[in-house]
């Protein structure tokens, strides 16, 4: 821990202090003393690592142990020194006994407070959850940042989004953005990423933000940078091409079950119809791919109906109850928009549905399967254009 307390209640950060400051700390035999659980802790200072507070012996403490090493503890502080320089209300490892929760920062602005978690290491979603839940109930706003020890960057839009990063997107209630929030304490940048697409099992694209956080205020992490639609469409126009001519030298698991369905169907993949895989924003709510859920939407449901006929999202929905995951697996979401309701609203943009009550949709128009792959792959353009 960065911080602990005096026998007099007065809170030390050894962090903030010089060698020599330390050092008579030390000489004085001065007690401190844990914020959570009151055990005496020791100061622990050394050339390679922050000076910080460990506790004497192993206990029983209702607060986290700070177990993520130098990486965190220095970002942690980086972070705190940043909000502080703002003159902003923030203070380190306050210990909260109504949860029983120390957030690494806790900020106050306009009478709300926000809980700030650094997260360098792997937790589990149960753990995640626990955490949010206690901040939601004692009416503090909580905001994950990430170690950008964790981010694995591939291009300029492109990274990989693992299904333990997932639970730490953000979607606040005035935006229908989704954002990440990445900070390196080695070269001070802070990493926004936003509009996040999943591309496939691990893959996702996202608009990225990254500057030193000398040049940036706590307001400016929530100013929105998004995808401009000509260049999103742009980069999924890549993606269609890519799933239609993409060899694939062994399948397993859910692409082979989808594979196996389409021949079934008598369909291929290189010539799905193009309202097949589309970009939806809330696609890291499904457990499968946009191309398999959604062919088995459009394939299933809407393509046998005759012109004219309606069909319900109840239909639909049951149809797709085992490519959701559950909502709880996203404690940091405000949207209640859904996958697949996104999707119907791109159909009837498309005017190959409408809507005709709430729930109710009437299918407008037959839907188009490509003959050859050449044609595919003009009509994914054409009705990208379409969107855009």
């Amino acid at each position: 821990m960065l911080q602990a307390k005096t026998k007099d209640g007065i809170s030390v950060t050894p962090a903030m202090l010089t060698k020599a400051e330390i050092n008579r700390l030390k000489q004085d035999r001065i007690s401190f003393y844990c914020p959570a659980c009151n055990q005496e802790v020791i100061i622990k200072a050394g050339t390679k690592i922050i000076a910080h507070f460990a506790h004497r012996s192993i206990v029983k403490c209702p607060s986290r142990e700070g177990s993520e090493g130098v990486y965190h503890e220095k970002g942690k502080l980086l972070l705190y020194q940043w909000l502080k320089r703002q003159g902003l209300s923030v203070h380190l490892e306050v210990y909260l006994p109504e949860i029983k929760q120390r957030p690494d920062l806790i900020l106050t602005i306009h009478n709300k407070k926000i809980a700030i978690e650094y997260q360098c290491a792997s937790i589990s979603l149960k753990e995640v959850r626990s955490r949010n839940t206690g901040y939601k109930g004692a009416g503090i706003i909580p905001i994950w940042i990430l170690g950008g020890n964790r981010l694995e960057r591939v291009s300029n839009n492109y990274f990989k989004l693992s299904q333990q990063l997932i639970p730490f997107i953000h979607q606040f209630p005035s935006s229908t953005r989704s954002s990440l929030f990445f900070f390196s304490p080695n070269t001070r940048h802070l990493i926004r990423i936003q509009d996040i697409f999943i591309t496939g099992k691990t893959m996702a694209i996202g608009k990225m933000s990254i500057q030193r956080i000398n040049g940036l205020t706590f307001k400016d992490m929530f100013k929105e940078h998004g995808f401009d639609p000509e260049d999103l469409y742009s980069l999924w126009e890549r993606e269609k091409l890519r799933l239609r001519i993409k060899q694939h030298q062994r399948l397993y698991g859910q692409e082979l079950a989808w594979h196996q369905w389409l021949y079934l169907k008598g369909i291929h993949r290189e010539v799905l119809p193009s309202i097949i895989h589309l970009p939806v924003t809330q696609q890291f709510k499904m457990k499968t791919p946009p191309w398999n859920w959604q062919s088995r939407l459009v394939l299933d449901i809407i393509d046998p109906l005759p012109v004219g006929r309606p069909f319900s999202l109840q239909k639909v929905n049951h149809l797709l109850r085992t490519h959701h995951f559950p909502a709880d697996n996203f404690p940091l979401i405000h949207s209640g928009i859904s996958p697949v309701s996104e999707y119907l609203l791109f159909l009837s943009r498309l005017h190959i549905i409408k809507q005709n009550s709430t729930g109710n949709f009437i299918k407008t128009i037959s839907i188009q399967k490509p003959k050859t792959i050449e044609q595919a792959i003009k009509e994914d353009k054409q009705l990208l254009n379409t969107l855009m």
